[in-house]
C-alpha cells in the first residue's frame, strides 16, 4: 500500500560571458527538439558553491519540465475555480512518504501550476536568476487562456501568487526552502492594458529540484486537453514509468480534492482516467472493485522522459 505524508563581476568579460550561455543554450534547445530520444540532461551546478552560471536543464519545446517533488502530492490541489482560495501558513501537504513539503502562502491550483510551468519552460535557455522576459499576450496564447481583461488580471494574479509562497522540500537527497518565483516586474499603458514585456526571475537554487534523477519532461499539448484531476493525474503518472496501484481514497488526498463523498470522487476519478486514455497517455485503466486499488498502464512511448 502507497504511504502519504501529511507532512559576479561585473565588466565586458562577464557581459561576453553571458551572451555565450545564451547562444549556447538556444543552439541546445534546438538540438534537444530535433533529437529529445538521445539528447543529454545538462550537467547541474551548485550555486552556492561556484561562482558560476546555474541554468535548468534543456528540453524540446513540446515538452515542459517539472521537479517529481512538485507533482507528487498536494501542492497544487484541484480545487474549483468558483472556490475562494484558503490561506496556508506552515501548512504540512500531503504527498508520497518520501517527500516533506511545508507551503505558507494561498492555496495553489491546477492553473498555477500552468504558469509555473511555462514560466519555467521559458527560463530554461537562460541563466537562473536573469530576467525571464515575455508579453502577457504570448503567455496567454501558450496557456490556451482567453486573451481579454479578465485573463490579463488572471494571470497577472497567479504569477503574484507564485512569488508570494514559501515553501519547503525535504528529500533523501537534500531539500529547498524558497518561493517558487523570486520575483515579478510588470506594467500597465495608458490604456489600462497590460504591456508588451513583463519580466520574471526564478530562484536560483530552484536548479537542485532539476538534478538528474529527480525530475520530469510532460507533453504540453496533453495537458492543456485535460480537466483539472486529469491534468493532475497527468503529472503524477508522469514521474512513474510504470505505475503503482494506489487506493481511491490515496488518490483524493494526494490531489488534495475536498469531495467528502468518496463514490462521488470515484466517479469523478473514471472520468478523468478516461481522459488520459483519451488522449493517447494512458494505454489502460480500471478501479477494481473491492480493493479500490486503482491500475493504470501507460502507453509504451519512448520519447515520454521522466527520471525517478
Amino acid at each position: 500500500m502507497t504511504e502519504v505524508s501529511s507532512h559576479v563581476v561585473g565588466d565586458d568579460s562577464e557581459s561576453e560571458s553571458k551572451s555565450l550561455e545564451r547562444t549556447l543554450a538556444k543552439l541546445e534547445a534546438r538540438v534537444a527538439e530535433r533529437h529529445p530520444k538521445t539528447f543529454p540532461k545538462r550537467a547541474q551546478i551548485n550555486p552556492t558553491t561556484t561562482g558560476k552560471v546555474v541554468q535548468l536543464p534543456i528540453w524540446p519545446e513540446f515538452r515542459r519540465g517539472v521537479p517529481n517533488e512538485l507533482v507528487r502530492g498536494a501542492l497544487f490541489t484541484i480545487g474549483n475555480t468558483r472556490t475562494p482560495r484558503a490561506y496556508r501558513r506552515s501548512m504540512v501537504i500531503a504527498s508520497l512518504s518520501n517527500i516533506e513539503i511545508n507551503y505558507t502562502g494561498e492555496e495553489l491550483r491546477q492553473d498555477d501550476e500552468d504558469v509555473f510551468l511555462q514560466l519555467v519552460h521559458l527560463a530554461r535557455v537562460s541563466p537562473l536568476g536573469s530576467e525571464v522576459s515575455f508579453t502577457a499576450h504570448s503567455m496567454l496564447k501558450s496557456l490556451k487562456w482567453p486573451t481579454n481583461s479578465r485573463s490579463y488580471d488572471r494571470l497577472r494574479e497567479t504569477i503574484m501568487r507564485l512569488q508570494a509562497s514559501g515553501v519547503e522540500i525535504r528529500t533523501a537527497r537534500g531539500g529547498y526552502s524558497g518561493s517558487l518565483i523570486r520575483d515579478f516586474e510588470w506594467r500597465e499603458d495608458g490604456s489600462g492594458t497590460s504591456s508588451r514585456s513583463w519580466n520574471v526571475r526564478l530562484e536560483p537554487r530552484i536548479a537542485s529540484l532539476f538534478d538528474n534523477v529527480s525530475y520530469t519532461q510532460i507533453d504540453w499539448d496533453q495537458r492543456l486537453r485535460l480537466g483539472t484531476l486529469a491534468k493532475w493525474l497527468h503529472a503524477f503518472y508522469y514521474t512513474h514509468q510504470k505505475p503503482f496501484p494506489m487506493k481511491t481514497g490515496t488518490i483524493r488526498t494526494l490531489c488534495g480534492s475536498t469531495t467528502k463523498d468518496l463514490s462521488k470522487f470515484r466517479q469523478l476519478l473514471k472520468a478523468s482516467l478516461s481522459e488520459l486514455i483519451s488522449v493517447g497517455f494512458l494505454r489502460s485503466a480500471e478501479i477494481q472493485s473491492g480493493s479500490d486499488l486503482v491500475f493504470v498502464i501507460r502507453t509504451n512511448d519512448a520519447d515520454k522522459l521522466v527520471s525517478k
